[in-house]
């Protein structure tokens, strides 16, 4: 189904090749894993596979490459586009509508269906994804994991022959993760190929038949997913085993502590949709590293900008260390990394993102020091959107790093980290909460609360 021979592969204006001698083969109805340390060539590879190598993405190719029999060289992207499937780390940059229900009939509607032909193929999909309630929503009212579900439903609709997925659990909550599965595993059984790009590890253990492991644009090892448990420490993997919670509740005392941040009966909903808060109350403590949890949709993001003033509530305060803040104050004095991190990142090279994340013109930046201790070393010259999506969530929370914040929030802080890179993402939220800031991840991601969190909260269905 998938066969590369001697594949490299140089992005324009690098000297050094992104991928080196890649030689994969992939049948029919195989569920694969390709994974290793951020950076290592997963997402260049992925682009390949389904042709955005070399139609969007220039640059210096060799090799031969065939596609469920298509050969590279002699079709062109086109022949792709109803082979291959694509979920997008960030769902948001493969959207082409406002709305949930225009962008499920989108390309159906471009291939000719007919109406009674597209809701055939649409209604199954969207009751096994539970998107009945969201048919319409605006698409920017949703969550990021509702985000990656529509997209899903708006790929499987036109019945890929091989479906790939870059970090699809990245925004999903261990509900909607564990339906992920049984959709891929259904998938399979119906001989779909499916390649999946993680760093997370734990949930595909039942799925795939064998896993790829890049280090530095080669494949490095292969195996049977019981192979991978040896091979975490060498190459800083995730853990193979899912984690269970080991850190207890946030209290309503802890909450009310005279430091941090705290909502006092605060009601805020988006326009046409149910209320999310509902004269809702509840706090982020100094010097504690907080993990808030819900399902997704829940309202966790939409809490992080009311935080910092990105929306406004309908009632209710929101107070800092016990006096009432205006928008403006919290997000002077607070910092706020967001999932999209491509939409918070404006300036031309990596060094210039982090001297502009200083508000101050008079404090020096060591970028060398900075680089080094977030593992982006040699990098200070690239854009930052020629980075990979594991470089660019660590570049981002560099930044929100700098300004030293009272109130330092991290949305889903550890897509596209590996292991090692989410240890040290982890040690550095610690030190800011040894410092003296409320901090706060909203997380699906066990793994990482067990590793750096002191409490959880998590957002009930009624808030």
């Amino acid at each position: 189904m998938i066969n590369l021979e001697n594949i490299s592969y140089s992005y324009p204006f690098q000297s050094t090749k992104a991928l080196t001698n890649i030689n994969l083969q992939i049948k029919k109805g195989e569920a694969i894993l390709v994974t290793g340390r951020s950076g290592c060539g997963k997402s260049t590879l992925g682009r390949l596979i389904n042709g955005l190598i070399p139609t969007y993405f220039a640059g210096s190719l060799s090799g031969d490459m065939h596609i469920a029999g298509i050969d590279r060289k002699r079709h062109s992207f086109h022949d792709l586009t109803g082979l291959v499937g694509s979920l997008f780390q960030d769902p948001e940059q493969q959207f082409l509508s406002t709305t949930v229900d225009d962008e499920l009939r989108t390309a159906l509607e471009w291939r000719g269906y007919s109406s009674r032909q597209i809701d055939s193929a649409l209604n199954p999909i969207i009751e096994q994804l539970g998107l009945q309630n969201k048919l319409g929503s605006s698409l920017f009212t949703l969550s990021e994991g509702e985000k990656q579900k529509v997209a899903l439903a708006s790929i499987l609709a036109l019945k890929p022959q091989i479906l790939m997925l870059d970090e699809p659990t990245a925004n999903l909550d261990i509900d909607s993760t564990r339906e992920l599965l049984s959709i891929l595993t259904s998938l399979k059984q119906e001989g779909m190929t499916i390649v999946i790009f993680d760093h997370r590890l734990y949930w595909l253990r039942a799925l795939i038949d064998k896993f790829y492991l890049m280090d530095d644009g080669t494949i490095s090892e292969s195996g049977s997913f019981s192979d991978l448990e040896q091979l975490r420490t060498k190459f800083g993997l995730r853990s193979t085993q899912q984690a269970h919670l080991s850190v207890p509740q946030l209290t309503i005392g802890q909450m009310t502590q005279p430091g941090g941040l705290y909502f006092d009966a605060l009601s805020f909903g988006y326009s046409g949709q149910p209320p999310l808060f509902n004269n809702f109350s509840g706090g982020l403590p100094q010097g504690k590293v907080i993990a808030i949890c819900g399902q997704n949709g829940r309202g966790k993001t939409t809490l992080a900008r009311l935080s910092m003033g990105l929306e406004k509530p309908i009632s209710g305060n929101i107070s800092l260390h016990g006096a009432i803040q205006s928008a403006k104050n919290r997000l002077q004095r607070g910092s706020l990394v967001l999932q999209n991190t491509e939409l918070q990142l404006y300036m031309r090279s990596v060094t210039e993102e982090l001297q502009s994340a200083v508000s101050e013109p008079d404090k020096k930046i060591n970028i060398n020091a900075t680089l080094e201790q977030f593992r982006m070393a040699g990098l200070q010259d690239r854009h930052p959107q020629s980075l990979s999506g594991g470089q660019r969530q660590r570049l981002v929370i560099a930044c929100a790093l700098q300004k030293k914040p009272e109130v330092l929030i991290l949305d889903e802080p550890t897509s596209g980290l590996d292991g090692h890179n989410m240890e040290m993402i982890g040690q550095h939220v610690r030190a800011e909460a040894e410092r003296g800031a409320a901090v706060a991840l909203i997380t699906h991601d066990h793994e990482l609360i067990n590793n750096c969190c002191d409490y959880v909260w998590t957002l009930q269905e009624e808030v």
